[in-house]
């Protein structure tokens, strides 16, 4: 590809993955040909990755299957709206030898995988296409990542919003000419019709089509988000009646993990009521509460920027990547959260490498519209939040566990 193409096949792609990202989101409130609509989002993943499409992606009965090449690898896919039993469902797609599943209403957390599975098999959820049609990953990336994550955690792991410095970016396609393959050359002699089996999808080839002049964003201004776009263009989604719904479920979840966290600060203090703090111990538990109220405040400037840098400096893998998948699921609502927020430790024990943390979060709360800055919710937060820390080999302080207390 020469240097003059580069700029415009970067265009065309944006555009492409923008357009798509559109089509995504009708498809989540719209059920009409929702897997079709699906199908062809996955595929346009694929072809922005340089990936090509062996066989398109059918719709079937509850799903959609085809098969891909993508990094000089033949991949089976399957594609499904949702699953009542994620582990059956993932066990029968590795014995059909499928080597993506896509199941957009997600897999439990708490998925566990066998050896065979995890290594094999490729599980990606709505989270994660919402992140690829932001340009945020590409294709192959997710893969990668995906299966080290899988064989790491023997478990189901969401993508963060942004890869990590070491997965590498999407290889140079090699094939050439002789493998008989639609190449970038010749995209524009792309049939504008798809008749047949496919006349039912719902896709636009003319978005691919090199040979076609792309509108270019005028100097200095930027891609529009995908984000804001969808927001824009689907407001009707997030009506404030919702919004208030699903912060409502968010919190009664909340309260329902800190049940049990709760039970652990409490015996925590039991225990340690009775025993008297050497100067070393006072010390580490002085650093716990620092770090404890660095991971309060961090989560909420973490909802408030929408950026999510730094989490895994005080908080596990597991806890980073649930507030992740919050923060994700803020930008997909196009809001964010506002305030004057004060924290305080209300008390704190330690035991051994262990430590229990008691913060208070009071203040003014606010949620606010991305696109306009609107506030849809405001209200005055007190509550106290309980945190688990371990220490490190290195003697860092780590939170494990949080969660409302009370």
């Amino acid at each position: 590809m020469n240097p003059a193409r580069g700029g415009d096949d970067g265009v065309r792609r944006r555009n492409a993955l923008q357009a798509h990202a559109e089509l995504f989101n009708d498809a989540l409130s719209d059920p009409q040909d929702r897997l079709a609509k699906l199908a062809n989002v996955v595929e346009a993943l694929v072809t922005a990755a340089q990936g090509r499409i062996l066989s398109p992606l059918t719709v079937q009965a509850d799903h959609a299957a085809g098969a891909i090449v993508l990094e000089s690898a033949r991949r089976q896919i399957e594609l499904w709206w949702a699953s009542g039993d994620a582990p059956a469902l993932a066990q029968a797609a590795l014995e059909r030898q499928v080597d993506v599943l896509i199941v957009v209403q997600g897999f439990p957390y708490e998925l566990t995988l066998a050896d065979d599975l995890a290594a094999r098999l490729v599980l990606l959820d709505g989270r994660d296409l919402a992140l690829l049609l932001e340009g945020r990953w590409s294709f192959g990336q997710a893969l990668r990542f995906k299966l080290a994550a899988q064989q790491t955690h023997a478990r189901f792991t969401t993508l963060p919003v942004a890869p990590p410095a070491d997965v590498p970016a999407e290889p140079e396609s090699s094939f050439g000419p002789d493998d008989g393959d639609v190449l970038p050359a010749n995209l524009d002699q792309m049939p504008t019709d798809r008749g047949g089996e496919d006349a039912g999808r719902v896709d636009n080839p003319s978005v691919w089509d090199v040979g076609g002049a792309p509108q270019r964003p005028a100097a200095g201004d930027e891609m529009p988000s995908t984000v804001t776009s969808n927001v824009e263009a689907h407001e009707r989604l997030f009506e404030e009646e919702q919004a208030f719904e699903e912060a409502e479920r968010r919190r009664l979840r909340r309260l329902r993990g800190g049940i049990a966290l709760l039970a652990v600060l409490g015996v925590l203090i039991v225990i340690f009521g009775a025993r008297l703090f050497q100067s070393a111990e006072q010390a580490s538990l002085d650093q716990a509460a620092d770090v404890a109220l660095q991971a309060s405040r961090l989560e909420f400037d973490v909802y408030r920027t929408l950026e999510t840098g730094g989490l895994r400096t005080v908080f596990d893998e597991t806890l980073a990547q649930a507030i992740e998948a919050q923060t994700q699921e803020l930008r997909v609502r196009g809001v964010h959260l506002e305030g004057d927020l004060n924290h305080q430790v209300l008390d704190s024990r330690i035991q051994g490498d262990q430590a229990g943390i008691l913060v208070r979060q009071s203040g003014e709360i606010m949620t606010r519209r991305t696109s306009d800055g609107q506030t849809i919710q405001r209200g005055q937060m007190d509550r106290a939040v309980g945190f688990v820390l371990s220490r490190s080999a290195d003697d860092r302080w780590r939170v494990t566990q949080r969660a409302p207390v009370g």
